[in-house]
């Protein structure tokens, strides 16, 4: 299952590709356990190549499975929400004095104590100068990235050897995973070349090991082997000596080396596998506790081909009638009977998950009579009766023009989506809303404006994928996905409705506190105004699974992490 590119790094994309194809250095020798034995060996399956070991450029969900070899941040997150540590000695807050806030300037800073006893693979301590490194390598504006926060920051200072100060401008609730979590590892300073770039340095391809496991080789298309860490500073793990993560495009494939007991891991299976492996012995599934990303429908609130809603506005979905049917005209539970299996969860508000679950809004009604009385309403009338609407004192479009779109979804998902897409238009249909259907590659759907994203171009009218945020703070994701500073495709950011609303602005910035009260308070509002002017129509969550071969104990699949995010703690019965 690809998942699209998050950050501004996308534009750098092509140079690391460049750099892959142009070889990296050599790591330095360590001292991995002799002759691995096959019953102490595992093998992983993913669809394609990792681009790095670097999420942060990215986000194609096989670098950061492969990071969670080899490298570390502060800390992580556990499949039920829950910060931990990793390179931090304990988890600052404000009641034991890592946190200090100023609520008058509206500013806080947290200090960073590291463990002493971790080690790079080369015997070299981990320690806040590596921290320094990696943040003056994010923060370069020339060779750099973008990570969530990253306006927040102020500086980054050291204490000491083993201690660091971050000072923020403004209050940052996220603040526990932006050293860590799901796509940040700290970097080694006497290792990476902080002159290519943290975007496109050599030891992004051939990095050095602080975690629990060492990469041996790397045959681009084929495999990629990792050895177990002797240097890995919890004692007595890994328990697993060799990781073989296999490269194998075809999904079929995949699932009959799993029915097979060829392989030992298949990340992110769709919705055929989890049922055809239900009932398995050899093979099982492992659901994460709670899903993530949430299948969804992007209308452009711009006309096609351009970006100002306001100064262009789209001729039919400008009009908040307009959404408010196309939701109503949907049969979720449908969908996700006949087509998922049952096994996503409908869903209609973006505060779906803990904690913030608790806002009381109401689960729209499938009703197609209200939904054509809706059009009726905003002016889009069939009166030659040939099954499309056209505009008879509509808002936004001239008299006469046809109800008529384009729905486009990306390749990559696979047949469940494009089934989706075909009963979403046929149930519109039958309202009279005719779509056009088209199916392209998510690199193009997803791409920033300048390199023809359609998207980020504005080129669409309508589009469904899957998106959601890691971790248990949807601000940052709201954020991205709402705000007026979003909706410029020059931004990077994900506002592609073109949604502009003041209030809500107001709301995102009310919820940058640590106030949880507050917080919550202000979610629900926000909800209520999304319930309202529908800037996209949530469906239905899909789940997060890994196949995972019954020899093995402790896989637990995750919406914060990857399924190696707990390697070092898997057991091979």
């Amino acid at each position: 299952m690809s998942k699209k590119f998050r950050t501004l790094a996308l534009l750098t994309l092509t140079s690391v590709t460049i750099l892959s194809l142009i070889g990296c250095q050599a790591a330095p020798s360590t001292t991995p356990a002799a002759n691995p034995s096959d019953e102490k060996s595992i093998t992983i399956l993913i669809g394609e190549d990792p681009p790095s070991f670097n999420p942060m450029v990215a986000d194609t969900g096989y670098d950061a499975l492969v990071m969670e070899l080899v490298l570390l941040g502060m800390t992580d997150i556990d499949p039920n929400g829950t910060v931990f540590t990793e390179l931090a000695a304990e988890l600052p807050t404000v009641d034991n004095g890592g946190v200090a806030l100023d609520e008058a300037a509206g500013s806080m800073s947290v200090t960073w104590k590291m463990r002493q006893d971790v080690q790079w693979q080369d015997g070299q301590p981990v320690t806040a100068d590596d921290v320094l490194f990696t943040w003056n390598a994010i923060q370069d504006p020339n060779t750099g990235s973008w990570i969530p926060g990253i306006d927040s920051i102020d500086s980054v200072e050291k204490v000491d050897q083993y201690t660091f100060k971050v000072n923020y401008s403004a209050i940052y609730p996220g603040y526990l995973t932006q050293f860590g979590g799901e796509q940040l590892a700290i970097w080694p300073a006497h290792y990476c070349d902080a002159s290519q770039g943290f975007v496109a340095w050599d030891c992004g391809r051939k990095p050095l090991s602080d975690g629990p496991f060492v990469l041996q080789d790397w045959v681009e298309g084929d495999h990629m082997t990792f050895l177990k860490n002797d240097k890995y500073y919890v004692a007595g793990k890994p328990e697993i000596e060799k990781v073989t993560v296999q490269v194998e495009p075809d999904d079929a494939k995949r699932k009959i080396l799993m029915e097979q007991g060829d392989a030992d891991i298949d990340m992110w299976i769709n919705v055929n596998t989890i049922h055809d492996l239900q009932n398995f012995e050899i093979a099982k599934v492992s659901l994460s506790p709670s899903d993530r990303f949430v299948m969804r429908l992007f209308m452009n609130e711009a006309e096609k081909g351009t970006t100002d809603a306001e100064a262009t506005p789209h001729p039919i979905l400008s009009d908040v009638r307009v959404r408010q049917a196309i939701r109503q005209a949907i049969d979720v539970d449908t969908i996700n009977n006949e087509i998922f299996l049952g096994l996503g969860h409908p869903q209609w508000t973006e505060f779906f998950r803990p904690p913030y679950n608790k806002c009381d809004v109401s689960r729209p009604a499938y009703d197609p009579d209200a939904a054509k009385a809706l059009l009726e309403e905003a002016g889009w009338i069939d009166t030659n009766n040939d099954g499309v609407r056209e505009c008879h004192g509509c808002a936004s479009a001239e008299e006469g023009y046809e109800m008529h779109m384009e729905f486009i979804t990306y390749s990559e998902y696979g047949e469940p989506l494009e089934l989706t897409q075909q009963l979403i238009a046929e149930m519109l249909g039958k309202v009279g809303i005719k779509l056009d259907l088209s199916v392209v590659e998510g690199s193009v759907l997803w791409a920033p404006a300048d390199s023809g994203g359609i998207e980020q171009s504005g080129n669409f009218d309508i589009d469904i994928w899957d998106d959601g945020y890691a971790g248990v703070d949807p601000t940052d994701f709201i954020n991205e996905a709402y705000s007026i500073e979003a909706a410029d495709p020059g931004s990077g950011l994900w506002n592609l409705a073109r949604w502009k609303n003041d209030e809500f602005n107001s709301l995102i910035e009310d919820s940058y506190t640590l106030d949880e009260a507050s917080r919550q308070e202000t979610f629900c509002k926000m909800a209520k105004i999304l319930d309202e002017q529908v800037p996209e129509i949530m469906l239905f969550t899909v789940p997060n699974a890994d196949a995972y071969s019954s020899r093995l104990e402790g896989v637990q699949s995750t919406v914060n992490d990857l399924v190696t995010w707990n390697i070092a703690d898997w057991k091979i019965k």
